[in-house]
Parts: C-alpha cells; structure tokens; sequence
C-alpha cells in the first residue's frame, strides 16, 4: 500500500504561529517541515528526517525569498525555536555569527514543537509499531466488531 503524499504539519505551526510569522519566515518553516517530516524516499517507502540539509540557494528556490529575508527568517525562527540550525558536525548554531561562512547547514524542527501540549505528532517509530500490532490483531479486532455489531442488534 503506497503512503498518502503529504507532509504533516504540527498543529501549533497553525494554531499558535501562522498568525504571528511574516512570509519569510512562514516559507522557511514550511521548507524545513517538508525536508524533514514530508520527506520520503524514491521508492515510495515512508520515512521521516530529522534534519536535512538544506542550502541557500534550495531556500532561495524553494521560498522565492531574497538571501536577506531567508536570513531574517532563519534569525527570528531560531529565536522562537521552532527550527534549529547545525553544522555538519551536529553543533547546533544559535546565533548567525555561528552559521556565517559554514558550507552546509542542517536544519530541524526544534525539540519544543514536538513537546508542546497542543501539538501530537505521532513519531514515525510509534506509527510503524501501531501498524504492526493493528496487522498482528486484525483478525481479533474483527471478531469482537462482529460480535459486538451481533450484539447491538439483539
């Protein structure tokens, strides 16, 4: 069964920011969601990132921001943390004097988006262990459907 072709958004993103970010910076997030939680493989397989790299000129591309305003949104979107920034090395860079002159710079979505009590987003582990318990169960929790759709009907 081939996976539906979305990416999920965290429901905070809508809820709590999609008021409060300007363009830029709301194209930018929406980059590294894509990259990371909508990305996956060219086999059709499902698979999420936690980081990806991604480069000025794929920003650029992708958001049709100038390298200014990209620049802006990653220093503000880093201040709210809701991305994190790292270099190759996995040192995260806080401030943009850290990321200047750095060739590859990975980005994530920050822990805090995922622990925030209105956002669930269900980790792909926790998602293929319920797929397979549902596969393991299917059989059973068919049984007691029936017996319980039985069991109305009288």
């Amino acid at each position: 069964m081939s996976q539906p072709r979305t990416t999920p958004v965290p429901n905070i993103i809508f809820d709590r920011y999609l008021r409060e970010l300007n363009s830029s910076e709301m194209k930018v997030l929406l980059v590294v969601i894509r990259q990371t939680l909508g990305w996956a493989d060219r086999r059709g397989m499902y698979g999420r990132k936690e980081s990806d790299w991604i480069s000025g000129s794929q920003l650029r591309e992708k958001t049709g921001s100038s390298e200014r305003a990209i620049t802006s949104a990653i220093e503000t979107l880093v201040m709210k943390k809701l991305i994190e920034v790292h270099d190759d090395r996995g040192h995260i860079l806080s401030y943009s004097k850290d990321r200047q002159g750095k060739t590859r710079l990975y980005y994530s979505l920050h822990p805090s988006v995922f622990n925030s009590v209105d956002n669930s987003l269900i980790s792909p582990l926790t998602s293929a262990k319920f797929a397979e318990d549902f596969r393991k169960n299917y059989g059973t929790l068919l049984q007691k459907m029936r017996i319980t759709k039985e069991t109305l009907q009288n």
